[in-house]
């Protein structure tokens, strides 16, 4: 065995060309000791192995921190480019335990000053992600937690850029009705299904293969996470899908959401086409201050909050956190008076009547 545990960690022990290496990978858990240890394997095969200390620079540590942490995501290839930047912009031969706050707010200067791939500025949410919260703070403490490296106290609030607070918005019946009153007829199907399920604008054009009849349930995705996301539908909504679905697959058209043409034929509805008539249809209704899609989320999302409460909203909305599904849990001035209406009558009277009830 190259692996072997002795008391909190596991150390290796190999041997290349007759020489045997052996030593602590300072790691608490296997899968992480074995990455270290295939690349004390590989430094030793060419001839440059080191000790364990002498290399925690930030390249050798943000390579381990993606094997153990990011290269089983979906989303590898998104996290391998953020850790890329950020090493690019604070060095990959820093040493990681001299990485303290000085040297983060330089790098995140600099990526301030960098543009997105159009060509536009960076918002201060982007950089907070590519800098702090996606990259330095979990590799810190990867690097703190399971390669007992002496990492510097950092307090990252005071380093994070300013972000707006979060925009929640929601309509009233009637700016509903105008809304959807002034899109053609083949978009409304899809706005109602946006009204009552709040799902991106992405998600809500499922293929028909995603639509399970028998179980009444659609798969709209797949997490970051590698779960997927699966919305339960009302038995309303089933037999909706399933008769479209029929339509649609006799025409040989993979969505469900079809508009029928002069001549009898059938297209599909697309997510650019509906985004499209939904923007128009705002601005015929006189409603400002509202994007054509993700704000019937945002509306969805309240309405599901309110009347199922938090656990039940991240679940519909497919949160992997509750915290992104809190942003939706404020209550209005009815929600506060219906909340009052559940008082306890505690008056003397009433104490007495249980009394004598329960002699």
């Amino acid at each position: 065995m190259s692996l072997y545990q002795r008391g909190d960690f596991w150390h290796y022990s190999f041997t290349v060309r007759g020489q045997r290496f052996r030593g602590s990978t300072h790691c608490r858990r296997k899968g992480d000791a074995r990455i270290v240890e295939e690349r004390q394997r590989r430094a030793a095969e060419l001839g440059e192995a080191q000790g364990q200390k002498d290399d925690w620079s930030l390249g050798t540590v943000s390579h381990l921190y993606f094997e153990a942490r990011g290269a089983h995501l979906r989303s590898a290839d998104d996290v391998a480019a953020r850790l890329a930047t950020m090493v690019r912009l604070i060095g990959r031969d820093t040493p990681v335990n001299e990485i303290g706050p000085k040297v983060i707010q330089t790098a995140i200067q600099a990526r301030r000053m960098e543009t997105s791939k159009r060509g536009g500025a960076l918002s201060n949410s982007t950089v907070n992600r590519d800098m702090i919260d996606q990259t330095l703070r979990p590799l810190l403490n990867f690097a703190a937690h399971n390669l007992e490296i002496p990492t510097r106290r950092i307090v990252w609030r005071e380093l994070r850029l300013a972000e707006p607070r979060g925009r929640t918005r929601t309509f009233t019946a009637q700016e509903l009705a105008l809304w959807r009153s002034n899109l053609p007829v083949w978009h409304r199907p899809v706005f109602d299904f946006f009204v009552r399920y709040g799902v991106r604008l992405g998600e809500a054009f499922f293929p028909c293969d995603a639509v399970n009849i028998d179980a009444g349930e659609v798969v709209l995705r797949s997490r970051k996470a590698g779960d997927d996301h699966v919305l339960p539908l009302l038995p309303e909504d089933v037999a909706d899908l399933a008769a479209r679905i029929g339509r649609a697959r006799a025409a040989k058209i993979a969505t469900p959401w079809l508009r029928q043409m002069k001549d009898g034929t059938l297209t599909p509805v697309t997510y650019s086409g509906f985004a499209s008539a939904s923007r128009k249809a705002l601005n015929a209704a006189g409603i400002e201050d509202a994007r054509p899609a993700h704000d019937l989320r945002h509306h969805a999302a309240t309405e599901i909050t309110r009347r199922g409460g938090i656990k039940s909203a991240q679940v519909l909305l497919g949160h992997a956190s509750i915290i992104s599904t809190q942003r939706y849990a404020h209550p209005n001035r009815d929600d506060i008076l219906a909340a009052l209406g559940h008082k306890i009558d505690h008056t003397a009277e009433t104490e007495i009547k249980k009394a004598k009830e329960n002699k």
